[in-house]
């Protein structure tokens, strides 16, 4: 039986993966910052006849994250596959996103991920196997405006992965991760402008573009299938190291790659609906 361990659970892809895998027989420690928020993912697991073992975790706070690695390795001997799963996404400019939202954001995304990649591959190296698979985020192609440092969050963890991949396959450890595109999941619940932002030269632009993000995620895919794709690249022995996930993402990919900085410009522009922002119309004088 494997052991998987799994951040961000409280809802979202980390929920979804959690009643998967424990319903295809593994082992699931599904772990959250306030197990307070723990209470619809257990009826949900009671509902399907799984268990779920629960821990808490703040991927932002080192002291959490050696206390559960410990615990899980103590009571289980082992963690076969992490999904590192845990995330924010904030909405502003980057002139004035406030530092302490700015250091929020990769404290999460981009430390959390790392640090607890780091807190379980020592008992992966010392057992010559394991596979340690991110959520990111098909932002990480791309900077979108009012979506800068989200995106260079997902951007930094991915190729800080990519580099690990490398690292640590010499002691049977894979290294992969997922980029999904727009889902239906409850993330627009925490898709947060900072407070008081009603003063920023950029506040048209950031509300404007908050209802973008809602609305693309309305309309977005099932996220289940983020779930069962991540289950089918924990069960590869020769994972790839990037995939992407819906088909959002499958276009965004294959229609950036090959351009080049001026279409690029262009699509982007086209994609989040900024050309009045870009051009210096008003929005609403019918624009977009």
């Amino acid at each position: 039986m494997r052991t998987i361990l799994i951040s961000g659970c409280s809802s979202g892809f980390g929920a979804l993966c959690a009643l998967e895998f424990a319903a295809a027989g593994d082992r699931v420690v599904a772990t959250m910052r306030n197990l307070d928020r723990s209470g619809e993912l257990q009826e949900q697991a009671r509902n399907k006849n799984v268990t779920l073992h629960m821990r808490a975790l703040d991927v932002s706070n080192p002291a959490s994250i050696e206390s559960c690695v410990s615990s899980v390795i103590e009571e289980f001997g082992q963690i076969d596959v992490l999904i590192n799963n845990a995330g924010i996404h904030l909405l502003a400019a980057v002139e004035d996103m406030a530092d302490a939202d700015f250091r929020r954001l990769f404290e999460t995304n981009f430390f959390g991920a790392i640090n607890l990649a780091r807190a379980v591959l020592p008992s992966m190296r010392e057992r010559g196997r394991g596979h340690i698979i991110t959520l990111s985020s098909i932002g990480s192609r791309i900077g979108r405006a009012t979506d800068g440092i989200y995106c260079a969050s997902k951007a930094a963890v991915e190729t800080a992965f990519e580099a690990m991949r490398y690292e640590v396959a010499r002691f049977g450890v894979n290294v992969s991760v997922v980029c999904p595109g727009a889902f239906k999941t409850n993330i627009t619940q925490n898709v947060k402008m900072p407070e008081n932002y009603t003063t920023s030269p950029y506040a048209d632009l950031v509300q404007f573009r908050a209802g973008k993000v809602h609305e693309s995620c309305a309309n977005g895919g099932d996220p289940l299938e983020v779930a069962q794709l991540i289950m089918t690249i924990s069960k590869n022995s020769k994972p790839d190291f990037r995939y992407l996930a819906g088909q959002q993402a499958l276009h965004m990919d294959r229609e950036l790659t090959p351009l080049n900085d001026a279409d690029r410009t262009e699509m982007i522009t086209r994609l989040a609906g900024i050309g009045w922002w870009v051009s210096g119309s008003d929005l609403t004088a019918g624009n977009e």
